[in-house]
């Protein structure tokens, strides 16, 4: 999934010439906290609402007129969604502009869209649970996790992987097309791995029915 399918253009963005209460408007209207400043196509920065609040005297006033070191953030068209979200993670901004090959403006991408989009990817809204198994890097093998929930007759709809810079431990989340999870957490631990975390509902245990929300732990990492 690439940046040029997340684009919302229905976003409007500022100009040099609009003032910091129009850019306060158009943030509560769209219920971001970041606005593109563009000026004949040209992409010129964020900015945001602490901007406005910090630096203004006075927000009627243009923000030709203001002193501001705006960030510029931005992705290209062929981007992937992976870079996308890296980029938004990085800089913690609610609105990414998107850039054509030409250095142009082409529209924006809202978080709440890469959100949907992430959900769609993931499969977090396919029927299933999930399993968080955390082992040694060295160890870790796809293939024979892969085999493990195989032999269950299940199938694995997504797998990713997390690391922290201060272990070498390595966290693998799998999603799996099966919503009941028991037998093949018995299985991981027969083979010695760590389940760390499991979201699931069990037929064993009818009091252990909730709803995962694997999505919002991805966005967090």
């Amino acid at each position: 999934m690439l940046a040029s399918e997340l684009i919302s253009y229905d976003l409007p963005f500022l100009k040099p010439q609009n003032s910091g209460d129009d850019a306060l408007a158009m943030m509560d209207e769209n219920r971001v906290s970041h606005i593109p400043i563009v000026k004949d196509g040209e992409y010129l920065g964020l900015i945001s609402d602490n901007d406005i609040y910090n630096f203004f005297e006075d927000t009627g006033d243009s923000i030709k007129k203001q002193k501001l070191a705006l960030m510029r953030p931005f992705v290209r068209l062929q981007n992937h969604l992976f870079e996308v979200i890296k980029i938004m993670g990085e800089a913690k901004i609610s609105v990414i502009p998107v850039l054509d090959d030409k250095e142009k403006y082409v529209g924006s991408i809202l978080s709440q869209d890469i959100a949907y989009s992430f959900s769609r990817l993931t499969s977090a809204n396919e029927p299933g649970g999930v399993v968080v198994l955390e082992l040694n890097m060295n160890d870790y093998s796809l293939s024979q996790i892969a085999q493990i929930v195989e032999s269950d007759g299940a199938k694995i709809l997504n797998c990713s992987t997390a690391t922290t810079s201060d272990s070498t431990k390595l966290e693998v989340i799998l999603k799996i097309n099966i919503v009941d999870l028991s037998r093949i957490i018995q299985t991981f631990e027969r083979y010695k791995y760590t389940v760390k975390e499991s979201y699931h509902q069990s037929t064993f245990d009818e009091d252990l029915e909730r709803r995962y929300d694997l999505f919002m732990n991805y966005l967090n990492m």
